[in-house]
């Protein structure tokens, strides 16, 4: 009995289906539009089901099209040699690092990177053994959850001071100088 009542309502639900689908695939053909002159000389438009494949229509740009004439050729780039190359490697920054009144030693960056930019160089180099820093909506920057497993997973408690000074803005917005003293303070309990 429940055999043949599953399978009536399997029936029923493809005719459906089936019947919906075959309704709507009319919906998705163009409509071409035709004028036909009546004896009268009022142009009279009538909407055609039927797709003329004799119209076809065209299609114009509404900018011109211009073909470059000068394509710019790549000029080859010098290679510095190994004495020029020593010379940049010479511009790195280094900056001395303090975790919680701990010296953690010099770390080397490279120019034009963030205070936030130390910890992450800090871990990679394995000055520091862990870090939880993500970007925080609240303050508009990078926060420091937990340096060394030390913090809360989801409460910002590090602070850090550059040169002895507290920045009035966060760790993402200050830029490294070359020799700067970076320390960061755990204020949690």
């Amino acid at each position: 009995m429940f055999k043949r009542n599953f399978f009536k309502i399997l029936a029923i639900i493809f005719f459906l289906l089936s019947g919906a689908t075959f309704y709507n695939s009319n919906k998705t053909k163009p409509v071409v539009v035709k004028k036909i002159l009546i004896p009268t000389k009022v142009p009279a438009v009538i909407l055609s089901p039927i797709i003329s494949k004799a119209v076809t229509p065209t299609t114009e740009p509404t900018q011109a099209i211009v073909n470059p004439t000068n394509t710019p050729v790549p000029q080859p780039t010098n290679t510095p040699s190994p004495a020029e190359a020593s010379a940049k490697e010479g511009q790195g920054l280094k900056v001395s690092l303090s975790i919680g009144g701990s010296s953690v030693g010099t770390i080397d960056l490279s120019n034009g990177v963030n205070q936030c930019d130390v910890l992450s160089q800090a871990l990679s180099q394995g000055k520091i053994q862990s870090l939880n820093m993500r970007y925080n909506n609240d303050l508009g920057t990078n926060a420091v959850y937990q340096i060394n497993s030390v913090g809360k997973e989801n409460s910002v408690w590090w602070t850090f001071k550059v040169n002895g000074q507290s920045p009035s803005q966060g760790c993402s917005y200050i830029k490294v100088n070359n020799a700067d003293n970076v320390e960061w303070d755990y204020l949690g309990n």
